[in-house]
């Protein structure tokens, strides 16, 4: 059973953004940058 109840369509949109992000983050110098990135793309989501 799921332990937090949200949408399967909604993750699948939050991962489609990630994705995108990956693929314009290709040569960020760090990996704080990209996660600021996902930060600002997904506001209020993350925990």
């Amino acid at each position: 059973s799921a332990v937090y109840r949200m949408n399967t369509s909604v993750l699948e949109g939050m991962n489609n953004k990630i994705k995108v992000i990956k693929r314009m983050a290709y040569g960020y110098r760090d990996n704080d940058y990209f996660f600021l990135k996902i930060k600002a793309a997904l506001p209020g989501k993350a925990r």
